[in-house]
């Protein structure tokens, strides 16, 4: 199959290969969710071998090493598989490995000369370490949607500079993604009651509070409401509460099922196919279907797990958001049953990304609930899509104020960083910005050429 690839893909690729040209071995990639990153690292990895070298790409699942081999397979790259019951065929230029195998066959595989690392915010954890410091004379390339660990923290012990693809808003805006709609009935969960540890709320507390039949009834009550009809995927917070789920959406007729990490691998992909194909509606799960998850056909998500995590959110939130050659007409749902949206902001919000570890702040609030359909929309919106006008009540009012206080912060934060950038009058006083936010250099080159700076 001859793919060929779109103008912002190309550019992420020559950014990446500046990077390296420039001294920089250790590139993080940064691109959303659905831009087609295993299209642009199967298109380095195709150039390595064509070149007589080597590429190893790592995945951390299972499903992850099946979906980028068909599409390496798609794109005519011969490749061996680094996995469990694969067999070795270590004299392929290009090896699909699996983290878990690679790791306990290091001295069998010859160190490539290109190290892409999928999904790369986990490689901070030891079991990548490893790999890479076996690896120490080859080139890193991490690929991700959010350049962060769950906690926040950066990535900047590991990679020496970042690329920055388009954001989610151009993808969509140009038709690369889907445009969505975002739904957030009221919430039971209240995160005060809920302990936070190494990023990411306490499971027990969470069960506590989702795993009630009142709360799981009103899932499938707004399901039906809002998104009837639409194949979706549930995201929950363990095994239990996914099979409670699901069996309340059988429950009223709606084909449901869940898998989890721990389903035996033919009926997980039984299962996963049987969705692709439209036998299952709604399929639950407790921490699986996340990155790099792809079925176009999939319209709608519901969101029953809070998550203290950014990345996390993002990684979930995205899912629908692929194009469906089959349906041109496609628009996801997003509903949010827990609140994360007002943790974290809506999906395709402009994000300034660091190699830095993050410093938590309070939540900046921009947007507002209709209290007619529940539809998120930003704070200063008058009227809502469905026609409701937002009558400006007290509590309303009062609401309001404190996100457009808030809103007005952020924009402040904003618009000093750009007046920043604006006052560089040199090159050195761009690379020292880039140095500090932990940009690529050819984001200084690009900047210098539009300040016409020199030197």
């Amino acid at each position: 199959m001859d793919i060929s690839l779109r103008r912002y893909q190309q550019q992420l690729i020559d950014d990446v290969g500046y990077e390296y040209s420039e001294g920089r071995r250790r590139v993080c990639a940064v691109a959303p969710c659905g831009a087609g990153k295993t299209i642009m690292t199967a298109w380095m990895a195709r150039g390595t071998a064509l070149s007589g070298r080597r590429a190893v790409f790592m995945v951390h699942r299972q499903e992850l090493i099946e979906q980028t081999s068909a599409t390496f397979t798609a794109m005519g790259i011969r490749h061996g598989l680094i996995a469990a019951g694969a067999a070795k065929e270590y004299d392929l230029p290009v090896q699909i490995a699996s983290v878990q195998t690679l790791i306990h066959r290091l001295p069998e595989v010859q160190p490539p000369d290109l190290l892409i690392c999928d999904e790369c915010h986990h490689i901070v954890a030891n079991t990548y370490r490893k790999i890479i410091d076996q690896f120490a004379s080859s080139y890193v390339l991490g690929v991700t949607a959010t350049p962060e660990r769950i906690g926040g923290q950066g990535l900047g012990e590991i990679f020496q500079s970042l690329v920055l693809g388009p954001t989610a808003a151009e993808l969509i805006a140009a038709g690369n993604l889907t445009p969505y709609d975002y739904y957030a009935p009221p919430s039971k969960f209240d995160p005060a009651a809920a302990h936070v540890r190494f990023g990411e709320y306490v499971k027990g507390d969470l069960i506590n509070q989702m795993d009630d039949a009142d709360v799981i009834g009103d899932i499938v009550a707004n399901y039906q409401k809002l998104a009837a009809g639409k194949r979706a995927i549930c995201y929950c917070i363990n095994r239990a509460h996914s099979e409670h789920v699901a069996e309340s959406f059988r429950a009223v007729g709606i084909p449901a099922e869940h898998i989890d990490g721990e389903t035996h691998k033919a009926v997980r992909a039984r299962t996963i196919e049987d969705f692709r194909l439209g036998k299952i509606q709604i399929l639950c799960n407790a921490e699986l279907l996340g990155e790099g998850f792809d079925v176009p056909a999939m319209e709608a998500v519901i969101l029953a797990r809070p998550t203290a995590s950014l990345t996390l959110y993002i990684q979930q939130s995205m899912r629908p958001l692929r194009p469906d050659p089959t349906n041109p007409n496609k628009r996801a749902v997003i509903i949010d049953h827990v609140g994360n949206v007002f943790r974290h902001g809506m999906p395709d919000e402009d994000r300034e990304w660091s190699l830095e570890t993050r410093k938590k702040k309070p939540r900046v609030m921009a947007i507002k609930i209709c209290r007619a359909c529940y539809t998120a929309v930003p704070s200063t919106a008058r009227t809502c899509p469905c026609g409701h006008v937002f009558s400006g009540t007290q509590e309303e009012r009062t609401i309001t104020e404190k996100e457009g206080a808030l809103t007005k912060i952020e924009e402040i934060r904003r618009k000093k960083r750009r007046q920043e950038v604006g006052a560089a009058r040199s090159v050195a006083d761009l690379t020292a910005i880039a140095l500090r936010r932990g940009y690529s250099m050819r984001w200084v080159t690009r900047m210098a050429d539009v300040k016409r700076l020199r030197g």
